[in-house]
């Protein structure tokens, strides 16, 4: 993971937070936490490098080939 990208997309996330959570005290309890959650999980997901990570086939390959002879 390179440091500027993730400082970069750290601050990108905190600004969208601080800009919309002005509109977003007027919304209900789920949708504030609807949103934080939102926006928490996209910030997650941008912290992996999902071009080169393995798909979920090869998840259920590994996951399974030990049990190869038995089935």
């Amino acid at each position: 993971m390179k440091w500027g990208s993730f400082i970069c997309t750290t601050v990108i996330v905190a600004l969208i937070f601080f800009f919309e959570w002005k509109k977003m005290k007027l919304a209900s309890k789920e949708d504030q936490i609807g949103f934080v959650l939102i926006l928490l999980l996209a910030w997650i997901f941008s912290l992996f490098n999902l071009q080169q990570m393995a798909g979920p086939i090869t998840w259920v390959e590994a996951l399974f080939k030990p049990f190869e002879k038995y089935m």
